[in-house]
């Protein structure tokens, strides 16, 4: 019965999902009907990795995701004509691309982003629960939608089970189904994760080169929640990307991207990246695209209370900030200095002055100098003492 349900809903999920349709039409002098044109599609059905893992309203799987993963590998005569690409050891280098939505148990899923010629594999994720959504648009991370006893809201979720299907190959202008699939097994809390970064995609509008300005390589620290730091150095291509494997599942890790000139020692662009890791799986790190600027931000309200002060009506009238030696100024009133005060700098030592004028017209007005060291990409936290008066 079941495999009789999966069947037959899964047309119907190609259709609603990817829009494909066909018309015919009846007359008095015959008939007529329009061509259809198949997409170049992977279908996923649940059949063919379910296993014993019962699909039902009482305990079982409620959704899976699937995640598509082009092995870069373009089989001989291919339609595609894309050359391989290798990484420095002359193996295959995988590219992962969007996951699917979190998908009812009994519809398949199709991706249609695909090349005809390559070859794909499929890992997919197992959930208990109905109550998820993506961490991030195409994330293959799953957060809960409801708080749980021991869990709040927009907690990461770990899949209850996972499985694999190997090598299925795109054709043209065919729907080609994945097979060659590994049935769902119960997934291993403690098993380590890997977490990549897509160097190349933040590069923005900057180019791989060993001009000045050009990047010549990257360097990246990754900081995990045990402390250890991993430090890598990476050549710029135009598909640069890095991953970290055997880190520790359900910890949240902090990357710092930079970016090198050839001709230069330091960083002249940088970016910051972060992901919560999940037991063996490889998780994509959400990142902000390279800057060559940092940002200063001021905590106004520690600010104020470091000098006896609120950021209330009954305590102050203002707070004026001066940039770069008063050529730039903004005043803000409460309660807006209850929130930090940001602005990009160029890499190096940022100094900005801050005068709060008391509620009290007859008081003096209190000056601070807020100081931090600014790195290209990096948030910096200003550190704000009083001046003498």
């Amino acid at each position: 019965m079941l495999a009789r349900q999966l069947r037959s809903l899964r047309p119907a999920s190609l259709l609603l999902g990817f829009g494909l349709l066909a018309y015919a039409g009846c007359s008095s002098g015959g008939t007529t009907a329009a061509a259809v044109t198949h997409p170049t599609m992977i279908e996923v059905a649940p059949e063919d990795f379910l296993g014993d893992v019962p699909c039902s309203e009482g305990p079982g799987l409620k959704r899976f995701v699937a995640t598509l993963i082009d092995t870069d590998y373009v089989a001989q005569g291919g339609a595609s004509a894309v050359d391989t690409t290798a990484d420095a050891a002359g193996g295959a280098v995988d590219f992962q691309l969007p996951s699917s939505r979190p998908t009812p148990c009994l519809a398949a899923v199709g991706f249609g982003l695909v090349v005809s010629g390559r070859h794909y594999d499929v890992e997919i994720d197992g959930y208990d629960t109905e109550d998820l959504a993506p961490r991030a648009s195409g994330s293959r991370q799953m957060v809960s939608t409801v708080a749980a006893e021991g869990r709040p809201e927009a907690s990461l979720l770990t899949p209850r089970w996972s499985a694999h299907c190997d090598d299925t190959i795109a054709v043209d202008s065919t729907i080609v189904r994945a097979l060659h699939c590994t049935p769902f097994q119960p997934l291993d809390d403690a098993a380590l994760g890997s977490v990549r970064i897509p160097l190349a995609g933040l590069m923005g509008g900057l180019v791989c080169g060993d001009q000045p300005g050009q990047i010549s390589h990257f360097e990246v620290t990754l900081s995990s929640g045990d402390g250890v730091m991993h430090v890598r150095s990476v050549p710029c291509t135009a598909d640069a990307e890095l991953s970290y494997d055997e880190l520790s599942p359900r910890d949240r890790v902090t990357a710092y991207v930079t970016a090198f000139s050839a001709d230069s020692t330091y960083a002249f662009a940088g970016a910051t990246c972060d992901a919560l890791t999940s037991p063996a799986a490889s998780v994509d790190a959400e990142c902000t695209g390279l800057s060559r600027v940092g940002t200063l931000r001021i905590d106004l309200q520690a600010a104020l209370e470091s000098v006896a002060l609120s950021c209330n009506t009954r305590s102050i009238s203002a707070v004026t900030i001066d940039v770069r030696d008063g050529a730039q100024s903004q005043s803000v009133v409460p309660p807006d200095c209850l929130q930090p005060f940001e602005l990009g700098f160029a890499p190096g030592k940022a100094t900005v002055s801050v005068t709060v004028q008391p509620a009290d017209s007859s008081a003096a007005a209190v000056s601070l100098t807020c100081t931090a060291e600014i790195a290209p990409g990096q948030l910096a936290l200003a550190d704000c003492t009083q001046n003498s008066p």
